[in-house]
Formats: C-alpha cells, structure tokens, sequence
C-alpha cells in the first residue's frame, strides 16, 4: 500500500505561455480565468497558509501553469519577488535602442505587465520586436527600474477603492474584488495602507462634526483685532 500523499499542486487543464515582461498577477489572471476560476482563488491556494496574499513561489505556479521554473523566470517581470531560482546573467546589447526614449521604454513595460503580447506592442509602437524585447529584458538584467510593479493607490484605482470602502468591504474583500473583476496590479499591503490612509483622513471630519456647537450664527460672533 503507497502511504505517499498525492502532490498539492497538479497542473490545470489550459495552458498559457506567459508573456515575456508579464507579471505575475497578471498570469495568474490569465490562467484562472482560462480554466473557469476566480483569480483571487488561484492565487490564494498558491501562496497557501498563513501568507494568503502574499506572492506564491515559482515552483508552485510553474506546477499548475505546467511550464517549467525556468521559463517563468525568463518570462515574468517579477519573478525574482516569488521566490526559487535565481536569475542567470546575461550579456546585454552594445547598442540600446531607447537611449533617447526612456518613456517609451516605460510605457512599454508598462503595457506588458498587464499582458499585452509582443507583436501588439511591436505595431501599437511601430517598432521591431527584438527591440521590444530589449525593453522588456533591461529592466530585470540591471538595476535600473523603469517603474513600480504595482499601480499606485491614486487616480481611478483611489475612486474604485473609495466606493467599495463606502459599501463596507474591508481589505480582503477589496483585494479580492480587484483581483477578480479589474486589472489594476496593486497588492494586499498597498490596500491596507491606503485604508489605514482613509481612515486617519476621516477621523477629523468625523471629529468636527461630533463637535457641539456654540448655539450661536459665525455672523453673530465679533471678530477678534
């Protein structure tokens, strides 16, 4: 009789190869929703307990991705925040197409962490697409970063956050909302600092209306010389 247990991690039914420059979230986004589950969901039993929200090893989602660890870590933009392997050296190009267009190459990594495939980018931009990869390759081969993995809390991503805090959803819930119906890349501790951030923002508010008031009309008071 085998008493050995079966391996937690079994790869799904679809397979994706993942984008070169793509992040994790964003991988993980594709893969749940191609095999019929919630993001949320596939990215909480990777990480496992206790770190629910936390980012899973390389090895966990390469087993269920059915790809190897090596070629994620080619592949994805952060791979080096998820743990395993290390990443080999590589010799860079002599000559660097984005010399003179930092915010191109910018906007580019940006556009391929949520995603988007090398030939788009390539037309969208009108650029070879061995030069895309350069863009997407550099930031990870140097110390140089382009930008944050993750969307900063402001803009569309504050006002979306701010009305799921107005129907009471706490920080998990608001996690798993975005993780499951947008494509922001924002993580569980960015969620939680802005909420502690709303929170100090409203206790003065909530203060000064609480404050009793004097019974007598602001016209009615003399100014102060």
């Amino acid at each position: 009789m085998n008493s050995e247990l079966p391996p937690r991690f079994a790869p799904l039914p679809v397979r994706l190869r993942p984008c070169l420059g793509e992040s994790a979230n964003s991988y993980i986004r594709r893969l749940a929703r191609a095999n019929h589950l919630k993001p949320s969901f596939l990215h909480c039993y990777l990480s496992g307990p206790p770190q629910w929200f936390a980012k899973p090893l390389l090895e966990n989602l390469a087993m269920v991705a059915g790809r190897s660890p090596e070629a994620l870590e080619r592949a994805l933009a952060d791979a080096n925040a998820l743990g395993g392997t290390n990443r080999p050296r590589r010799r860079l190009p002599r000559r660097n197409p984005f010399a003179w267009r930092q915010s191109l190459a910018h906007r580019i990594t940006q556009e391929a962490l949520t995603g988007t495939q090398i030939r788009t980018l390539a037309k969208r931009y009108n650029i070879r697409r061995r030069d895309i990869r350069f863009a997407l390759e550099t930031p990870r081969l140097t110390t140089t970063v382009t930008g944050p993995l993750t969307a900063p809390v402001t803009g569309e991503l504050a006002d979306l956050i701010e009305s799921m805090i107005s129907r009471r959803l706490n920080g998990r819930q608001i996690w798993t909302e975005l993780m499951d119906h947008h494509d922001y890349l924002v993580t569980y501790g960015s969620i939680r600092h802005y909420l502690r951030y709303a929170r100090c923002r409203r206790a003065p508010a909530h203060q000064q209306a609480n404050r009793p008031s004097s019974g007598r009309h602001p016209a009615d008071v003399e100014p102060q010389l």
